[in-house]
């Protein structure tokens, strides 16, 4: 019995009317298309949330680093110190704000490894702990205390190989941050996944309206049709009912849990897999698609955490961390990961990352390359409506917008952002009170 029988045994009916501060009425959209919503957005959610930048496993030894652009908001390095601890810094010279860390172009980010870091326009020279160690021609300058100097400082926590910076002065902890449900993802053997592949894409979409897009599996039939089936009326059929899934909501966080289809049977030896006429022939031989390798790798028991809704041919579980990432754990060995930038209002760039245990011979290679190819051909198709509902809900016509039981994670989503912003506008509020009194 699946979990919505289940609550319709017992008379529980939906999963929305269980979280009443949600409430079940239509919803205004005006914080996708608002300019001034998306500068109180930027301050009040990305320069006070823990923010994800990449995997312990781009700096594999001391003195190794890497930079990211958090569009807009900061240039950051992020350095493995010899002492083997991860912190990071703003990419700014402490001399006359250049950015310290690139290499051919300095808009774009880098990698690399070294002892020090020195800046290109006059040569001074930082630690990989940002500060200061060599001033060209010292004595030229009047009062200079150089041991205070440094790149400034950036709040830097690992969590289970994720690395995460904050740019807020005295965030709370990550793992406070986190919470207790998120905290079980230790336990997953992420550091045997290291074969990497990842792209990323502009998206002329806010970038919650890209969230909502993987938050719920409506859509699948329509516009991802052509890749399910053949036609919209066998995909209906293909994708599981609305009583398949599962849901939890952690504030600020939250969880949805996807059944797939099962792994075909082991391969014989010297043949490509069973003939199956709904299969392109290229997925037959490369034995995977977009739900992950048929020849799913030994990684032993899965932790108790996955799959809390017991679903049946169970796919993936997909955490949500507020604001910006989603850990997709997909039950045929691999992970992916999700991230998105916002730019501006109406834009944003979207990270989609592929992480698998190396491939043994060429097979599995061909088959990680072959979901890889699978995941951005339908993220490709989700991006297009993206830019499609953008330009809809710019016109304003229509304000008033419907959303079903099975949106739960967007409306519980968008109510998390306005509510994040509303609380810090009234801290702002108070604050302002304070020092006028």
């Amino acid at each position: 019995m699946t979990e919505l029988q289940q609550r319709l045994a017992t008379g529980r009916g939906k999963f929305t009317p269980d979280y009443p501060d949600l409430g079940t009425g239509p919803v205004d959209y005006e914080d996708s298309i608002s300019p001034e919503f998306f500068a109180a957005e930027r301050e009040a959610v990305f320069k006070r949330s823990w923010l994800y930048v990449g995997r312990s496993e781009r700096l594999p030894r001391p003195g190794t680093f890497f930079t990211r652009e958090l569009h807009g908001l900061a240039s950051i390095v992020i350095a493995r110190r010899r002492d083997g601890t991860v912190n990071a810094f703003h990419n700014v010279c402490a001399h006359r704000g250049n950015k310290v860390v690139w290499q051919e172009h300095p808009q774009e980010e880098s990698k690399g490894s070294c002892r020090e870091f020195a800046c290109k326009y006059h040569g001074w020279r930082y630690g990989l702990d940002g500060r200061v160690t060599h001033v060209t021609n010292e004595q030229e300058f009047f009062g200079l205390d150089k041991d205070s100097l440094r790149m400034p400082p950036v709040h830097c926590e690992e969590f289970a190989g994720f690395i995460f910076v904050n740019l807020a002065d005295d965030p709370v902890p990550l793992r406070t941050y986190l919470g207790d449900r998120l905290l079980e993802l230790e336990a997953y053997p992420f550091h045997r996944m290291t074969q990497h592949y990842g792209f990323s894409a502009p998206i002329r979409g806010n970038w919650k309206l890209a969230v909502d897009s993987v938050c719920e599996w409506y859509h699948p039939p329509y516009v991802h049709a052509r890749f399910i089936a053949k036609d919209t009326a066998k995909a209906e059929k293909l994708v599981p009912p609305v009583d398949a899934y599962h849901y939890d909501l952690f504030t600020p966080h939250m969880l949805t849990s996807v059944p797939g289809p099962p792994p075909l049977p082991p391969r014989e030896p010297g043949t490509a897999g069973p003939a199956d006429r709904d299969q392109i022939w290229v997925y037959k031989l490369f034995r995977a698609g977009l739900f992950g390798p048929d020849d799913v790798p030994d990684l032993g028991p899965l932790p108790d955490f996955l799959n809390k809704g017991k679903i049946k041919s169970w796919g993936n579980d997909q955490f949500w961390l507020f604001p910006n990432l989603s850990v997709q754990i997909w039950a045929r060995g691999f992970y992916i990961t999700y991230t998105y930038w916002p730019e501006s209002v109406d834009k944003h760039t979207y990270d989609i990352d592929l992480y698998f245990v190396p491939p043994k011979n060429a097979q599995e290679r061909l088959a990680q390359e072959l979901i890889v190819d699978s995941t951005i051909e339908f993220a490709m198709q989700d991006v297009n409506t993206i830019e499609a509902t953008q330009q809809g809900l710019s016109t304003r016509a229509n304000q008033r917008f419907h959303l079903s039981d099975q949106e739960l994670l967007i409306r519980k989503f968008h109510k998390t952002v306005r509510d994040t912003v509303a609380a810090h506008q009234a801290r702002d509020t108070d604050r302002d009170i304070e020092k006028e009194g």
